[in-house]
């Protein structure tokens, strides 16, 4: 059934499967993935945690714009696989999918973000919920304001931080597909709902998550300043190797406990 609205982007189909699935799309057996898979958008991180837990490349998605290779590993006594994160809501939508299509039932991400408060930068934030102001979402899941992460998986991602002792902030977080339309006023207006992140894939993973009974949670560390009080300040947050490389490594650690 077509719910119909005005609005397109507003139109969902209740029909679950596409004309293309991602399981006829790359020819995979049954549970080809292991369940639980660990991704970063961290280029970096991703090619120093492969080396360093021996990873197998056993899949890919691709696209014209690269290829994302999946890697199998071990952590932690337990078999995972992992994948470099792709940016924007519509290209994290069709990844999620074809994971989770495709034996995956757990993903841990983490990434970096824009922060609508003065939070230090490198600092650890851990979304419960997400604003969905972006496209990849109203794919698999009926208009609503907001997607929510798996409350068990955000426990065992708590548990992590408290047993290694690093402090953390909980949020709601705003997706948007707009990177430079991230207005003062809405970012005013955002803030008065309650967020204090932005970025432009949690809702998109949460929401193809939730669609397919499927689990997510993401960690975050605070990077540019996006509060419109002065002038911008990049922080050179995409510098911060040591926030990056400790945030990854508390992301896969509370993957290894799901």
């Amino acid at each position: 059934m077509i719910i119909k609205n005005e609005i397109p982007i507003l139109e969902y189909s209740t029909e679950t499967e596409g004309i293309l699935s991602p399981k006829e799309a790359y020819g995979y057996e049954d549970g080809y993935f292991p369940k639980l898979c660990f991704m970063t958008f961290f280029g970096e991180v991703f090619k120093a945690f492969g080396e360093k837990y021996g990873g197998e490349e056993i899949g890919g998605y691709y696209s014209e714009m690269c290829e994302f290779p999946v890697l199998k590993i071990s952590y932690g006594g337990k078999e995972m696989c992992m994948m470099q994160a792709p940016v924007g809501s519509a290209n994290a939508v069709s990844v999620a999918d074809y994971l989770y299509s495709n034996g995956v039932e757990t993903i841990v991400c983490c990434g970096g973000c824009g922060v609508l408060d003065n939070i230090p930068k490198g600092d650890v934030i851990v979304p419960v919920k997400a604003l969905r102001e972006e496209g990849g979402s109203y794919r698999y899941l009926p208009p609503s304001r907001y997607a929510d992460l798996s409350e068990n998986v955000i426990e065992k991602i708590e548990i992590t931080l408290k047993r290694l002792d690093v402090p953390y902030i909980k949020c709601i977080t705003w997706t948007t597909d707009g990177l430079f339309r991230e207005t003062k006023e809405m970012v005013d207006y955002r803030r008065s709902e309650g967020c204090k992140t932005v970025e432009m894939e949690c809702a998109a993973f949460a929401a193809v998550a939730k669609a397919k009974g499927k689990k997510y949670g993401q960690l975050l560390y605070s990077g540019d300043v996006v509060t419109g009080e002065g002038n911008y300040d990049d922080r050179e947050w995409y510098n911060d190797m040591t926030s990056r490389e400790k945030l990854a490594h508390i992301a896969i650690e509370a993957l290894s406990d799901c």
